[in-house]
This record gives C-alpha cells, sequence and structure tokens, in this order.
C-alpha cells in the first residue's frame, strides 16, 4: 500500500512542489483542502488556495493580481520584485497550460492552489473550462519557478 509520504516524497529529488500544488487545487471541499494544508505544513510546505474566474484573455492581469496578492497577504512572498516577478511568471505559465487563452470567449472558473518551501514556488489551477455551459470541459495547469532572494 502507498502512503501519503511515498506519494509526494521522491527519493531522488525530495518533495515535489508541482505535485503537491495539482493535488491541492483537486481538493474538492474546503474540509479536504485545510485537511491537505495541514499535511503540507508538517512537510515545511507554506500554501493557499483560492478561487479564480474569468472570461477570455481579458482577464489574464487581474489573474495575475489576483495570485500575487493571495501570496503576499497569506505570507507566501515578501513585496519585493524578486518574489512578485517569478510569482507573475509563474501565473502566466500555468495559464497557459490549462488552454483558457487559446480560443475566444473561453468562459473558466479554477481553483489555484500556491505552494512554497525555501526559495521554489509552484501554482496549479484546476477547474472548468467552457465555450458555454453545455460544452464544458475539466482542465488543470501548473507552473514552476524559484524566488529570488
Amino acid at each position: 500500500m502507498i502512503t501519503w509520504d511515498e506519494f509526494l516524497i521522491d527519493e531522488k529529488f525530495g518533495i515535489e512542489l508541482c505535485r503537491i500544488a495539482i493535488l491541492l487545487a483537486m481538493t474538492p471541499s474546503q474540509v479536504m483542502e485545510k485537511e491537505v494544508i495541514s499535511q503540507y505544513e508538517k512537510l515545511r510546505v507554506r500554501s493557499a488556495v483560492t478561487m479564480i474566474s474569468g472570461f477570455s484573455i481579458s482577464s489574464q492581469s487581474n489573474i495575475i493580481r489576483n495570485i500575487i496578492n493571495l501570496c503576499l497577504n497569506t505570507h507566501l512572498i515578501e513585496r519585493k520584485r524578486e518574489h512578485i516577478h517569478p510569482v507573475a511568471h509563474c501565473v502566466l505559465e500555468t495559464t497557459q497550460s490549462t488552454r483558457a487563452f487559446d480560443a475566444i470567449g473561453q468562459n473558466f472558473v479554477f481553483k489555484a492552489a500556491a505552494v512554497r518551501k525555501g526559495n521554489q514556488f509552484a501554482l496549479s489551477f484546476y477547474g472548468n473550462l467552457a465555450l458555454h455551459e453545455l460544452s464544458g470541459h475539466k482542465t488543470i495547469g501548473v507552473g514552476f519557478q524559484i524566488l529570488g532572494d
């Protein structure tokens, strides 16, 4: 039987932040979300979660601001260029991998999970993407960056 630690920690590379950001973003309830965050704290991984939504590319700057504010307000990052700049890049990398901005007129609702251990930062979005509410499907995206000192 696989244990939680075996799943989260690679023997060769240690804790893989992208994997744990994805799992946190996929939690189906706030109760489970809080439990996962508690488990991550035992691994010395700080994390934060929020919901984001929007319509097409016009939402991109709002998403960047929302994620940066989430990270600042939860003390995942400090208010300095060496942290904010990589987080902004991570948001762009994550949104691109969800395909939310590939087509004109895509609506989306994602749970966003940000995690940090040391100078490593990962972000994952998981949720619904659709041109129309009856044409929707699930999508996921992940990004990774190194924060400066």
